[in-house]
């Protein structure tokens, strides 16, 4: 009955998209062809068509970039970020698209200002397509159930028939005890249909941590693929819900101001194949408006082709990555590491910009059960651990971060009864109070 179910799900779906027309059908055969016959002159001349009708509608219906009619390529117009978009909101928005029907998204602002954009329908056709077409590549159906694991704000929650039509399980992080956990892998036990768990990495390592905590048997539930989001995962946590849940883990990187910008497609590659039907993505130096060479560390700046309400071009999202030619998918460069924000960057005494993956090595201690890494000076750094009984190994933890840091780096561990959630629900891994004043100062560690 329950693959039924599924089946019907499915059907009722496409069934509807033709009823409005077959949009979304159109989006997804389109990044279809661009992906999967990427590095043809044909999937070439597509997302060159794409890019330059972006353009052309931005310098002619937008105040903001209406200087820029004269421009010849991309690098022409400027990078823009947060704080740009907030002060020049109105004079972004596509004059084009005043009078019609537009989709506010916004976030919390965990970290920060609460930001807002908007989005016109097309756009919001293209990330349903997007999100259809790269889900199926990793191995989820439309009519899988989905245990979706964030904090739900108000603005979030669905009501119960929207949530039961889209077949989805609200799982709220902030209520994480152990009874409450104890409740959540009971459900899953006891849920027939093929689910996806997508959650945000924090809270997928949580669960990780209770499960080998209370002796947990291995759980049949018939779970197509784990995607983990927000934050970078660690090989413990990678390996314990391979462990516990016996499905594939694949990484996803999203934004809510774009979409889907790339998702791991198979467990045993952990590239992120980037959304290049959808998206044109530079990787650019973190202080400099200059290209990063293959491998190296960049800030992900993302012009976004179906936003026409409000452009996004040379859109600095605050994240740093490393972009590699891989051709486990396709011909196209993609992500071999998501770095997260640049605020969130570590530099070693020497100001070497490190790969926050060092952070994962405490994942290995099962008495750690939450940490956090901040840095506060350009040679102090704190340590901050939830323990779970005895600990005795402070002085192997100093040396291992003293090994990518630097001799000279001054590590103090602090023992806390709990690390706090941001206000998202995530909890924040790695804290930098400390950030060079002199761009110059800054150099990249491969």
């Amino acid at each position: 009955m329950t693959r039924s179910t599924e089946k019907w799900r499915k059907s009722f779906f496409w069934v509807m998209d033709t009823l409005k027309g077959g949009q979304i059908k159109s989006h997804y055969r389109d990044i279809q062809f661009i992906l999967e016959k990427y590095g043809t002159p044909e999937s070439d001349e597509r997302r060159k068509a794409h890019l330059n009708n972006l353009l052309e509608h931005a310098v002619n219906n937008t105040e903001f970039y209406k200087e820029y009619k004269e421009y010849e390529t991309l690098k022409d117009f400027p990078i823009i970020n947060k704080s740009i978009i907030r002060e020049r909101f109105n004079t972004i928005q596509s004059k084009a698209f005043r009078n019609k029907k537009i989709h506010k998204m916004a976030t919390s602002g965990s970290s920060g200002t609460p930001f807002t954009t908007l989005q016109n329908t097309n756009k919001k056709l293209r990330n349903t397509a997007d999100t259809i077409y790269f889900k199926q590549k990793a191995g989820f159906e439309i009519g899988y159930r989905m245990y979706y694991i964030r904090k739900w704000f108000k603005m979030h929650r669905k009501n119960m028939l929207t949530t039961k039509m889209r077949n989805i399980v609200m799982v709220n992080v902030t209520e994480f005890t152990d009874d409450y956990l104890a409740k959540l892998i009971t459900t899953l036990r006891n849920d027939s249909s093929t689910k996806v768990l997508l959650s945000y990495s924090s809270a997928l390592r949580d669960i990780c941590k209770y499960l080998d905590r209370v002796g947990a048997e291995p759980i049949d539930a018939n779970i197509s693929c784990i995607i983990a989001m927000a934050e970078g995962l660690g090989t413990y946590t990678r390996e314990a819900l391979k462990k516990h849940f016996n499905a594939p883990v694949l990484m996803r990187y999203s934004n809510m101001e774009n979409g889907i910008l790339s998702l791991q497609l198979t467990d045993s590659d952990t590239h992120l194949q980037i959304n290049w039907a959808s998206y044109f993505i530079e990787l650019l130096h973190p202080d400099k408006d200059i290209p990063v060479k293959d491998g190296e560390l960049g800030r992900v700046v993302v012009t976004d082709l179906f936003n026409y309400c409000m452009p996004f071009i040379r859109y600095d999202t605050g994240d740093l990555a490393r972009m590699e030619p891989n051709s486990t998918f396709n011909p196209a460069p993609a992500f071999s590491e998501i770095n997260g924000r640049k605020m969130d960057t570590i530099y070693d005494t020497q100001v070497n910009v490190q790969s926050t993956f060092i952070i994962f090595h405490l994942e290995e201690y099962s008495e750690i059960k939450q940490f956090q890494f901040i840095q506060e000076g350009q040679k102090q750094y704190r340590l901050k651990l939830n323990l779970d009984g005895s600990f005795n190994h402070e002085d192997k933890i100093i040396t291992l971060f003293k090994s990518y840091l630097g001799d000279d780096a001054e590590i103090r561990i602090t023992y806390e009864s709990e690390i706090a959630q941001l206000s998202s629900g995530k909890r924040r891994l790695i804290i930098n109070e400390y950030l060079p004043e002199e761009i110059g100062k800054v150099t990249l560690s491969n």
